[in-house]
């Protein structure tokens, strides 16, 4: 019940945010092609205030795509209800957000623009709806296809896994105009393969 009524909600809200998706989404697929897009999206007021909105707003598509899937699924959360399990989602994934945020602040550069640091910080943004959307129209096609689910959760997973390193790729371009090749991927362990990595690691331990 619950998890139609978010469904149901975050459809209402996608649809009022439609317009702005369609705006922005030739930047965001910019963004796939050329690490340099991502500074040309900051720079925009207007492209990426319509971007952070649409980022908030696929959060709870992500987390039902994702527990509808099971694409996190440790041991601790076999059995669960279907409403308890959902919250899981959601408290699992503002605690992988907000340890995000800890170590983006615990590692700030002193030496890198600021500017350029938040760029690549708020990339990710980009790459979430992204990967949301595509989760999304996977979902639905595979869905109405019949297709097993086990293998819809793994095609998922590997999506996931091939828009996540391209991520790196395009966030480590970024650091990289305003520092070395080895400095950008010092940050990229830090900030990202750091935090991703406990995530992954939770889930075969527990």
């Amino acid at each position: 019940m619950l998890f139609d009524i978010l469904a149901l909600i975050s459809f209402l809200i996608v649809l009022l945010l439609l317009r702005r998706l369609v705006n922005v989404y030739p930047s965001l697929l910019a963004c796939l092609i050329r690490g340099k897009e991502s500074i040309n999206l900051e720079a925009s007021v207007k492209l990426s205030r319509d971007r952070d909105r649409i980022t908030y707003a696929m959060i709870v598509p992500f987390c039902l795509v994702a527990c509808r899937y099971r694409l996190y699924e440790p041991s601790f959360l076999e059995g669960a209800s279907e409403n308890r399990l959902l919250a899981m989602y959601f408290l699992i994934f503002a605690g992988y957000i907000l340890f995000r945020m800890l170590v983006m602040w615990l590692f700030r550069p002193h030496k890198m623009p600021q500017k350029v640091y938040r760029t690549a910080g708020r990339a990710s943004y980009t790459f979430f709806v992204i990967l949301t959307l595509l989760l999304l129209v996977m979902g639905g096609v595979m869905s109405f296809l019949k297709i097993d689910e086990s293998t819809v959760r793994l095609a998922m997973l590997w999506v996931s896994a091939v828009i996540y390193v391209l991520f790196l790729f395009r966030k480590t371009q970024i650091f990289c105009s305003s520092c070395s090749v080895f400095t950008a991927f010092l940050y990229l362990c830090a900030l990202e393969i750091l935090p991703t990595g406990i995530l992954v690691v939770s889930e075969i331990i527990f």
